[in-house]
């Protein structure tokens, strides 16, 4: 099984490109994720990438800064450098984006509204 899931803060804005691929034109969004340990000062890094309509979601609705929440798998995709030297980078493929973080961070989305009698709590209202 190859699953990851992360809650960071995009490290710069997603950069959406149309490749042509086998059936037809494909959108790419790419992406960087930084992600807190849980102890200690150390931050890791993620390269992401989202295809077709998620990656047009990750482009419309995030910006540098945002925080956001991420499923997916871990894929690597060798290369040999100018160098001649073999790399190994690693990326997150996503298949599950959501928006995470106060109302003040997403504000730039187009989040749906709320159902009907359904009201927003501010984070400041809740006990935890």
């Amino acid at each position: 099984m190859n699953q990851i899931v992360i809650k960071g803060r995009l490290t710069r804005s997603p950069e959406l490109k149309t490749i042509q691929g086998k059936n037809g034109e494909t959108s790419v969004c790419s992406f960087s994720v930084a992600v807190n340990r849980r102890f200690g000062e150390e931050t890791d890094f993620f390269d992401c990438q989202a295809w077709g309509k998620a990656g047009e979601f990750v482009n419309k609705n995030f910006q540098k800064g945002q925080e956001i929440l991420i499923s997916g798998e871990m894929q690597c995709h060798p290369y040999e450098n100018k160098e001649g030297k073999k790399v190994y980078p690693w990326r997150i493929k996503t298949d599950q984006i959501e928006f995470c973080g106060s109302k003040k961070d997403n504000a730039n989305s187009d989040a749906p509204p709320l159902p009907e009698g359904i009201e927003e709590v501010d984070d400041d209202d809740l006990p935890f």
